[in-house]
């Protein structure tokens, strides 16, 4: 049986929002608490709600009609010891990754900051997997947790004027990937050769907020093999 998820603290935004939030940490229970309860507020106020918005530890509402927030909360608590909360669905996205060089531009600082060599870099940064915890700072761009300790690096102190779409990059405790060419200040440890925005699909974006994502290793004649294929 899962744990019961306190209610989270609620605070009125205007008339039409409020927003509800969770601990303010980066956290896999964290995010599991956010996505659940913005789950429930769909089902609970599918007629009164306007939209929606999840982050790393809140969830806004915006709403036509006032709400019980009283009401809601014992709601809540049914609806756990129920078990009848729309458990969603969770994409699993395996990611090739080319480490070479001549993409792994922060190769040598990462190295640097971590002491380590840059061949348990890539091994610390496949041996696990991600969770997609929030969509930005750019449409369709990842931000993947947690990442291990081990990789912490501080983003650099001035980003560059352009960054690939497709490269790989590590910051703080979170890894991502750059949907489209655009400035950024990531430290770019590779790159895939998967296309993360195409302008004519029906999904436009590679990536779903809760999908799950681990990366394995690919070479550089792979890299442009898988790239000419459009794969």
């Amino acid at each position: 049986m899962q744990p019961i998820i306190d209610f989270p603290h609620s605070m009125w935004i205007s008339q039409h929002t409020i927003r509800f939030a969770f601990k303010e940490e980066i956290s896999h229970s964290n995010f599991h608490a956010v996505q659940t309860f913005n789950r429930f507020l769909k089902q609970q106020l599918r007629h009164n709600l306007v939209e929606s918005v999840a982050s790393y530890h809140t969830v806004t509402a915006y709403i036509k009609q006032n709400i019980d927030v009283e009401r809601l909360e014992m709601q809540w608590l049914e609806m756990q010891a129920s078990t009848t909360i729309d458990k969603g669905t969770n994409r699993f996205l395996k990611i090739p990754v080319c480490y070479d060089e001549e993409f792994a531009l922060d190769s040598k600082r990462v190295m640097n900051f971590t002491g380590l060599p840059f061949e348990d870099i890539k091994t610390l940064h496949m041996s696990k997997s991600y969770y997609v915890y929030l969509i930005g700072f750019l449409p369709g761009f990842p931000y993947l947790g947690e990442l291990d300790s081990k990789l912490f690096v501080p983003r650099l102190q001035k980003p560059r004027a352009s960054v690939s779409a497709s490269s790989v990059g590590v910051g703080g405790g979170q890894t991502g990937i750059y949907p489209v060419d655009s400035p950024g200040g990531w430290n770019i440890i590779g790159k895939t050769p998967l296309d993360l925005f195409d302008v004519h699909g029906k999904e436009p974006f590679l990536f779903e907020l809760g999908d799950e994502v681990q990366f394995y290793e690919i070479t550089k004649q792979q890299f442009w093999e898988m790239k000419s294929k459009g794969v």
